[in-house]
């Protein structure tokens, strides 16, 4: 099958001697008039996974999703010798290539189907020249992948306190911790993530589906640079009572797109085109953390009034992968002392979720970036653990880092264990139930947004069949739990109806004590119901009661977590 975006990418070998300014361009194109792509037959330009989870959610296959057109690319390339193709843009209708003759600008500009053309980085040297490109493939089948014991305390260690705030343990005793989730991580390298012990359970499982390079392309992007290993570690590592990743059991695509050596515009075309690549493999959730906010080239500013969603093309990208069915975490950023101050680009897209960082009391990282967008969105979206967060490094020791490059990917597993529990809900609904989630949620600010998401609180948001409205449009029935975790205080059940009726409240123990079922009168207005003792754990370190609520306009299933008290949390 030809598809001119998998490879004429890296036909980069003949290059000239003769030309005088190497440098990078992006190049936006009118149409995709004449293409030999159909939406009828998208197995040409998706993958299988892709295609059916475009079916499962109802999503529809546009010429959006259609390659470039073939013609323009050769157009482009015929107009200096010199000239490479290096990635091309389905959503965005535009490619970047590399050229060394001078004026080559200028003679892009001219062409006809050419929208929109500009430099995104002036190269000091050449580009390279190699042979092969790499490209890193799982060897083996992943169908016998083991879940989590639901039957015992998970062995996090120096981990427990940064799992325990966003409450996620409850859902890995739920036997919820990734698995069948399709992660992509797109970072500056991960050094030494095919060697070292925190992942040799990801490897041994066949976990580590893909690997690719999109700032050079013939590089193992697992050969150096080490930013992505301590991301990824957050996410999959597996070492008992040491530490333990937020979604330990995901299966994870890799890509380098953040080039080190600068900060350039072409990162962001690398970021999109990484995130499409996410898009066709049909991966779920994608982790990036990274941020753009200024360049090194001067005539690429970019204000804070920038931050709207749509003047970046990773920003404009990511929001176009919600609705292909990708859920977003990104990094909000670490200017929280500096004269910047907000978040940077992609975080500020619409449709995803852009993460703070808090240490494990729940305080503000002093660094994280505030928001909102430029109009007016709230951001962060969520906050997770990012101040002295446990990582591993490329030579295999576990220690502290600090960065809101830490707190997203330790959100971003929590969302794929969220997803696994609920695989037939939206992105939309997801990401709603995670802002909800959040302890300020009801009153979000610039600091912390939505706050730090409880995702046994999501859980349950999630677990409640749709609302019932009157002809005004206002809720039947509002009910609100002050927590889901039982600590030998009372639970509060806070009912708001908008006409009298009667439910009986059942609470049962997973193991099969149930306790006596009563009937409540609900008026119209407000309702206050207590539950002051639950079913006892008996010789169980934890256990889950379940909740109904069944009445005449009211039929609502809850999960609540008991557990003993615990002696191993970490400091």
């Amino acid at each position: 099958m030809k598809k001119i975006c998998v490879y004429l990418p890296f036909l980069f070998f003949l290059l000239s001697g003769f030309s005088q300014t190497p440098a990078k361009y992006w190049i936006q194109f009118t149409d995709k008039n004449k293409s030999e792509y159909s939406v009828d037959r998208p197995n040409e330009f998706l993958s299988p996974r892709a295609v059916e989870k475009r079916k499962r959610f109802n999503i529809p296959v546009t010429e959006e999703d259609f390659p470039v057109n073939k013609q323009y690319v050769q157009e482009v390339l015929s107009l200096d010798t010199t000239m490479i193709l290096f990635t091309c843009s389905k959503w965005l209708n535009g490619i970047t290539v590399y050229a060394e003759e001078e004026e080559i600008l200028n003679k892009i500009k001219n062409l006809p189907f050419v929208a929109f053309a500009e430099r995104t980085i002036l190269l000091k040297e050449k580009e390279v020249i190699c042979d092969e490109i790499f490209y890193y493939k799982s060897k083996g089948n992943n169908n016998n992948v083991i879940g989590m014991d639901t039957n015992t305390l998970f062995p996090y260690g120096k981990s427990t306190n940064q799992i325990r705030i966003n409450n996620i343990h409850w859902l890995h005793r739920l036997g919820y911790s990734g698995q069948g989730i399709h992660m992509m991580i797109m970072d500056g390298g991960f050094h030494n993530v095919d060697s070292i012990r925190h992942f040799e359970i990801l490897l041994k499982e066949n976990r580590l589906l893909g690997a690719r390079n999109f700032v050079e392309p013939c590089v193992d992007p697992m050969r150096k640079h080490s930013h992505g290993t301590y991301v990824l570690s957050c996410i999959a590592s597996e070492v008992p009572d040491e530490l333990i990743g937020s979604a330990p059991k995901v299966l994870v695509y890799l890509a380098q797109t953040e080039d080190s050596r600068s900060e350039n515009k072409i990162e962001e075309d690398n970021w999109v085109a990484g995130i499409e690549w996410a898009d066709s493999l049909g991966c779920d959730v994608l982790n990036s953390s990274l941020g753009y906010t200024k360049f090194d080239d001067p005539n690429q500013p970019r204000t804070a009034a920038d931050l709207n969603g749509k003047v970046s093309r990773a920003s404009q990208a990511a929001a176009i992968a919600a609705r292909k069915g990708i859920i977003v975490c990104n990094s909000a950023g670490n200017a929280g002392n500096d004269k910047w101050r907000y978040i940077g680009c992609p975080a500020d897209a619409e449709d995803i979720l852009a993460v703070g960082g808090i240490n494990v009391k729940g305080e503000r990282a002093e660094f994280s970036s505030y928001g909102p967008t430029s109009d007016g969105r709230v951001k962060p979206d969520a906050c997770a653990v990012g101040r002295a967060t446990y990582v591993a490094n490329p030579f295999g020791k576990t220690l502290h880092a600090d960065g809101t490059s830490f707190s997203s990917p330790m959100l971003a597993g929590m969302v794929s264990c969220l997803w696994q529990a609920f695989p037939d809900k939206s992105t939309y609904e997801i990401m709603n139930a995670i802002r909800q989630s959040g302890h300020q949620a009801a009153k979000p600010d610039s600091s912390l947004g939505y706050g730090i998401a409880d995702f046994f609180k999501a859980y349950n948001l999630l677990l409640q069949p749709p609302m019932t409205y009157d002809a005004s449009g206002n809720p039947m029935f509002e009910i609100q739990f002050n927590t889901f975790v039982y600590n030998n205080k009372p639970i509060i059940i806070k009912i708001k109806s908008k006409e009298r009726s009667k439910c009986t409240l059942q609470l049962k123990l997973r193991n099969g004590e149930s306790m006596e079922v009563k009937e409540y009168k609900i008026p119209k207005g407000k309702k206050v119901i207590k539950i002051k003792e639950l079913p006892s754990l008996g010789a169980m370190d934890y256990g889950f009661v379940d909740v109904y609520l069944k009445g005449d306009i009211v039929n609502c299933h809850y999960v609540l977590g008991m557990e003993k008290e615990k002696k191993e949390l970490q400091e």
